[in-house]
């Protein structure tokens, strides 16, 4: 055992500091699995600086299984007044990088975001297929509508494709697409002109795309009619796509389910959703006008659901909801969470009499979330769920003076109001553990004063407030000494201000 005078006396030694700072470079021994790692957490610029480093280095990016070109030019930089710019956004610079490469020497992923062609973009992506790219991210913008390279279709590595064009690009008929795509698992669409084939009934089914497990349909302006029945498919991502009257999906796992910003609302003929998904967890469906005929049916596995409709005329809605909204909130019934977005819940407030047949299948619901500008819009919609155990009411306002109209007008109705709905809120006062508040200001005191008073249960309340200055501190401590003065119905409440 080294005693400690001989571990000095090493330590004094001058050849014993030099033997172990021989200054050898340990990252050039890595691997290179290990050096690729690093190379890709780097922007492309800096990867192709190391090739000065050492003989070791020079070639080393020429093998990098991950190209990303994205962060040659960050997104949106306006690089027609910035000329040196766009010769690193050309596509040509990439095909020539791509053609560097040994045909032994693959490429995983490639992303870019570039300027060109139609005729550079196929031999752009002629080199990429030639390396065996199993994962493309295309961003590209042309001087025309351009068709859908067709060497991608058949290209049998191809794992991950997301495509998207300014101003479009045409997809290739559903003949063509049933012969390709064999391996494809996550398709992202973007901008994609339809031309004569506005209606995709049979190109995304099992046939075309036996292994598709994310779909993302985005801009797709011209689509009318959509069906979707890939067996294995697992999230469906549908945006703005305003033309869309008939909507049917078939797929028993899919998992994820999100439409926002579609359907004609304006259409003379009936809109229609269909919609037969037995693995279904999470469904967002936001700002889409009422459909005439709605479908939901086996959602037996659906936890998670968020609703919000665009309204183009009031009385024309309410209309619809009566006849079309009852077949599709009853579809949601096995919802365990369940979000309402503002405009949806003003229609609710002014439909009394419709919120109950609406709500009444709800029977698993545990969670409920409200988004509102005036908290009394939310009395009607709490007495027909008696069995949440937690709400959360975000109080959100679109312009400042519509905040300020509303409280000049609603200020009289306050005081009292909460009180009258004591014995109509007695069955949700007896269950309700859990109260989120965001956007809480002074005149939301008294909903707050009316939980604390009534809720039997009531565990935990937590109000988030809006801090803009030091005067608002100020006033929120005050607001806060009062509210802690507040009689409880329950011992156990705690107060949470955020």
């Amino acid at each position: 055992m080294e005693t400690r005078s001989a571990k000095r006396r090493k330590l004094r030694n001058p050849n014993h500091s030099s033997e172990n700072n021989t200054g050898e470079d340990r990252i050039t021994d890595l691997p290179d699995a290990i050096l690729h790692h690093i190379l890709f957490l780097l922007p492309i610029k800096l990867v192709v600086q190391t090739s000065i480093l050492s003989k070791r280095w020079r070639t080393l990016w020429h093998t990098l299984p991950d190209l990303d070109f994205t962060s040659i030019v960050p997104s949106g930089t306006l690089v027609k007044k910035i000329g040196s710019l766009n010769n690193l956004r050309n596509g040509s610079v990439i095909t020539r990088i791509l053609s560097l490469r040994d045909k032994l020497s693959d490429v995983r992923s490639l992303r870019f975001d570039a300027c060109m062609s139609f005729s550079g973009l196929q031999a752009l992506i002629r080199s990429a297929v030639r390396l065996g790219v199993q994962e493309l991210d295309i961003r590209v913008e042309t001087s025309d509508i351009f068709n859908f390279p067709r060497s991608l279709i058949t290209h049998d590595c191809l794992r991950v494709l997301k495509v998207k064009a300014c101003p479009s690009f045409r997809l290739p008929p559903s003949r063509i697409v049933r012969s390709g795509f064999q391996t494809l698992q996550t398709l992202s669409l973007s901008d994609v002109y339809l031309d004569k084939q506005s209606s995709l009934r049979d190109m995304f089914s099992d046939c075309s795309f036996p292994q598709l497990k994310k779909l993302h349909l985005k801009h797709c302006s011209d689509l009318i009619h959509l069906r979707v029945g890939c067996l294995v498919l697992e999230e469906l991502v549908l945006k703005k796509c305003p033309s869309l009257q008939g909507l049917e999906i078939f797929s028993p796992r899919l998992v994820t389910l999100k439409v926002s910003s579609c359907f004609d609302g304006f259409s003379v003929t009936d809109t229609w959703v269909d919609i037969n998904t037995p693995r279904l967890h999470t469904l967002v469906w936001v700002d889409n006008p009422i459909a005439s005929k709605n479908c939901l049916q086996n959602l037996v596995c659906l936890h998670e659901a968020t609703i919000g409709f665009v309204l183009t005329n009031l009385y024309v809605d309410a209309k619809k909801f009566q006849s079309g909204s009852p077949s599709f909130l009853s579809g949601l019934s096995h919802a365990v969470s369940l979000t309402i977005e503002r405009k949806f819940v003003q229609v609710l407030s002014k439909n009394n009499s419709l919120v109950a047949i609406l709500f009444n299948p709800f029977v698993k619901l545990n969670s409920l979330e409200l988004q509102t500008s005036e908290v009394m819009d939310l009395a009607s919609v709490l007495m027909v769920c008696p069995m949440i155990h937690t709400l959360i009411i975000k109080i959100t306002y679109s312009h400042k003076r519509e905040k300020e109209l509303l409280l000049d007008l609603l200020n009289s109705r306050r005081e009292q109001y909460w009180d009258t709905k004591t014995k109509d809120l007695e069955p949700l006062l007896h269950h309700l553990k859990v109260v989120k508040i965001q956007g809480f200001s002074e005149d939301h005191i008294k909903l707050v004063e009316f939980l604390l008073q009534h809720g039997k249960v009531l565990q935990d309340l937590i109000l988030g407030l809006e801090i803009n200055n030091s005067t608002d501190c100020h006033r929120h401590e005050k607001l806060k000494s009062r509210i802690m003065g507040f009689s409880r119905s329950s011992l156990d409440t705690k107060l949470a201000f955020h």
